[in-house]
């Protein structure tokens, strides 16, 4: 099945957490998480996923938790995860991460959680 990509008909769209850690999942993380709008919780660490922070997660604004440390991501963080308004926990450590934290709206409270090993 690798290389493989399914669409689920019968999943409701109405999922409010998706905790997919701790599994071998590789490759970059899809766009199509960023279609899920009612998400309030989204946890995608200790994976293989490797490539940007896709800019469609910005578009979760009513996330609570996004968890997408313990991986191999690498670039900048997108500016678009400052749409995150209601994001109460983020982490992103143990990544290849660079640049700086975007310092508008939400992120700010998060620098040293941001920065701990990324």
């Amino acid at each position: 099945m690798k290389g493989l990509r399914t669409n689920f008909e019968k999943i409701p769209n109405v999922l409010v957490s998706i905790d997919l850690s701790s599994n071998r999942f590789e490759g970059e993380i899809p766009d199509e998480f960023g279609e899920h709008g009612a998400l309030i919780g989204l946890n995608l660490s200790h994976n293989n996923f490797i490539g940007p922070i896709p800019r469609s997660l910005g578009n979760l604004t009513n996330l609570e938790s996004l968890d997408l440390s313990s991986n191999m991501l690498d670039g900048e963080i997108p500016t678009e995860l400052t749409n995150l308004n209601f994001l109460a926990s983020l982490n992103l450590s143990n990544n290849h991460l660079e640049g700086s934290i975007p310092q508008e709206n939400s992120l700010i409270p998060f620098q040293t959680i941001l920065m701990s090993e990324t």
